[in-house]
C-alpha cells in the first residue's frame, strides 16, 4: 500500500517541513496541491524552471515520490469558448511538463460543470477531444491525466461517460472515495463497477453527517462512516497499485485539526487496517 498526503492539508508548511513529515511518518509520496500561499504550482519556487530539478533531487534523496501534481484546471466548464479551451490545455501542458521533470506519475484535472453556452452532449464531445490531445501529451512525457470525481461528475457513471468518450490509455480517474458516497449515495460496489479498472489515483478522507442532515463535517480517518475500508479492500482486490492520498482540506476549512495531528493519524490508521 502506497501512502501519500496532499499539501492541501498543510498550507502553512514549507517544502522542508512537508518533506520532513513525509520521511518521519514513512509516507511513500506527496501529492502537491500548492505550497504556502500559492495554489498554482508553477508559481512556486520549488516548481519554477530554476527550482524543479532541485525539488526532484531532494525528493529522490529522501526516498519520497511526487505522487501526483494536482492542478485547478477544469476541462469541461472551460469548453464554453475557444479561448478558455486553449488556456486550459496550455496550463495542463505546463503541469505535464512539471510532472515529467519531478517524477510524478499523474496530473489531476477537474471536470468542472457544464457551460451554459453549450448542450451537455456537445460539451462532452469537446471535452473528450481535449482529453485526447492531453492524453497524447501525457503519454509523450511518460505520465497520465487523472480526472477527479468532482463537480458535475461526482457520480462515477457520469464521469466514465467522459472517460470512455476520450478513450485514451493515458487518461484515467482520480477516485475521491468520499464524494460519490457522501454526496450521491453511491455504494463502493457501484463505484467500482462503474470505474472498471480506470482508477489511477485515490483520495481518502472520512466525514460525518451534520445533525440536520444537510451537510457533513470532515473527521479523522476511521471516526466517520465513509466506507473507506470497504473501498480499500475493493481496490486491492481489483489490483490497484497507485497511491492512497490523504486529502485533508485544511486550506479550505481552517477549523480542521492541524496537519501535525491529521498526517500521522492517517498513516497509522491506514497501516493498522492493512495489517488487520
Amino acid at each position: 500500500m502506497q501512502l501519500a498526503f496532499s499539501t492541501l492539508g498543510c498550507p502553512a508548511w514549507t517544502f522542508d517541513r512537508i518533506l520532513d513529515a513525509a520521511v518521519k511518518h514513512q509516507y511513500d509520496g506527496i501529492e502537491f496541491r500548492g505550497l504556502l500561499d500559492k495554489v498554482d504550482l508553477p508559481e512556486t519556487p520549488e516548481f519554477s524552471p530554476g527550482g524543479v530539478a532541485e525539488t526532484r533531487r531532494r525528493l529522490d534523496d529522501a526516498g519520497v515520490r511526487a505522487a501526483c501534481l494536482s492542478s485547478s484546471v477544469a476541462i469541461v466548464h472551460a469548453m464554453g469558448s475557444e479561448v478558455d479551451r486553449h488556456t486550459a490545455i496550455a496550463h495542463t501542458r505546463r503541469y505535464l511538463d512539471l510532472a515529467k521533470e519531478v517524477g510524478a506519475p499523474c496530473v489531476r484535472l477537474f471536470c468542472g460543470n457544464y457551460p451554459t453556452t453549450m448542450e451537455p452532449a456537445a460539451a462532452l464531445d469537446r471535452a473528450a477531444e481535449s482529453l485526447r490531445v492531453l492524453g497524447d501529451d501525457a503519454r509523450d512525457r511518460g505520465v497520465r491525466v487523472a480526472i477527479e470525481t468532482h463537480d458535475a461528475f461526482i457520480r462515477t457513471d457520469q464521469l466514465m461517460e467522459l472517460i470512455r468518450l476520450a478513450n485514451h490509455p493515458a487518461v484515467g480517474v482520480l477516485w475521491d472515495i468520499h464524494h460519490p458516497y457522501r454526496m450521491m449515495g453511491e455504494t463502493v460496489e457501484q463505484s467500482m463497477r462503474h470505474l472498471d479498472g480506470h482508477v489511477i489515483h485515490a483520495h481518502v478522507k472520512d466525514s460525518v453527517m451534520s445533525d440536520d442532515g444537510d451537510g457533513y463535517t470532515y473527521v479523522l480517518l476511521g471516526r466517520g462512516d465513509v466506507p473507506v475500508r470497504e473501498a480499500l479492500a475493493a481496490l486491492t482486490a481489483a489490483g490497484y497499485a497507485g497511491y492512497y492520498a490523504l486529502e485533508w482540506e485544511k486550506r479550505w476549512v481552517p477549523s480542521l485539526e492541524e496537519p501535525e495531528i491529521a498526517i500521522p493519524q492517517f498513516a497509522a490508521q491506514m497501516r493498522a487496517w492493512a495489517a488487520a
